[in-house]
């Protein structure tokens, strides 16, 4: 797997935290002061997985909280 570009991977987090949206999987607000790793902070997720052959842009990205992105789809 390629390495991901890490200046872009900031950049895109930095747009959808700006946009302030609920989380896409349960649609519930995000409380973007929480810090990682708590189950409950933001995470740019990738809507098609890059395993599944999403692409790593900021169009495959929307808001989610860690939790329910963590677990299996």
């Amino acid at each position: 797997m390629a390495k991901r570009d890490e200046t872009q991977r900031k950049r895109d987090r930095a747009r959808i935290a700006a946009t302030k949206a609920d989380c896409h999987i349960c649609g519930k607000p995000i409380d973007y002061t929480i810090k990682w790793p708590d189950p409950m902070s933001f995470e740019a997720d990738h809507v098609e997985p890059i395993s599944k052959g999403g692409l790593d842009a900021l169009a495959n990205k929307k808001a989610a909280h860690r939790h329910p992105n963590l677990q299996p789809q």
